[in-house]
């Protein structure tokens, strides 16, 4: 950012020569003062970017500490809720959290990775999902499908179905993924009508709310919250995770 100290400096510089001139008798008034940074910054524009790059920059570092706050905070709800599904070792020193949307793209792709960690670190890292459907009305439904199949024992299937199938999802796409999946269809179309799911679905969009979670997939780890498919992020985050718990 030595671009913006010279900015910083050259301003300042301009103002005190703008001051110097002014006890000199020459007057300079704001309109004079103005021209003279506004020229500055027309023979230098990429400064203006850059500050822009460094707000930005601020403004994201202030984000990230206010989502580590919220996270200590709500930890429990994002990590013990109850009506969550999870796979992996309870105990697993490493929990990751996902919130999204079952037509988001990168959560799609990434779901065969996301689903084999448990696995892939010997039980040391345990998945919680957050039905999180900002995409569409098609996204709640298949979220509601999803929680109805879990009361059967059949969330984890359910899911994976849901990831793996074209993402335009009817109501008759989502009985035929139900049934694929091996539930009750009578119960589970009965359950399709709980109101308990889509207070769920609304308590997630207050708590990714909260943690500044604004897009699928989020992840959390530990204190830390990032979006999009970021797999070598997501692998660094576990193995620093599993390595401080010893």
């Amino acid at each position: 950012m030595q671009r913006l100290l010279l900015l910083s400096s050259s301003l300042t510089a301009l103002l005190m020569t703008a001051a110097c001139a002014q006890e000199a008798g020459a007057a300079p008034d704001r309109e004079t003062t103005e021209k003279i940074v506004r020229e500055y910054l027309i023979s230098n524009p990429e400064v203006i970017e850059e500050a822009l790059i460094a707000l930005q920059e601020k403004r994201d570092a202030e984000q990230a500490e206010k989502s580590k706050e919220a996270i200590a905070e709500f930890s429990d709800a994002l990590l013990n809720l109850a009506s969550d599904y999870s796979i992996g070792p309870e105990d697993a020193p490493v929990t990751v959290v996902e919130f999204f949307d079952y037509r988001c793209g990168p959560c799609r792709a990434s779901m065969e990775t996301v689903n084999k960690l448990p696995e892939r670190y010997d039980g040391k890292v345990r998945v919680v999902f957050k039905e999180f459907p900002i995409l569409s009305p098609e996204s709640r439904k298949a979220a509601v499908a999803a929680l109805a199949a879990g009361k059967q024992g059949k969330y984890v299937e359910m899911h994976q179905a849901l990831m793996r199938s074209p993402s335009e999802f009817t109501d008759n796409d989502l009985a035929d993924i139900a049934k694929s999946v091996g539930v009750d269809m009578d119960t589970w179309q009965d359950d399709l009508e709980n109101d308990d799911y889509r207070k769920q679905i609304t308590a997630t969009y207050t708590l990714a709310e909260t943690i500044g979670a604004n897009a699928t997939p989020t992840f959390v780890i530990g204190s830390e919250l990032f979006s999009g498919l970021d797999i070598a992020r997501l692998d660094k985050l576990i193995k620093d995770g599993i390595a401080e718990a010893g």
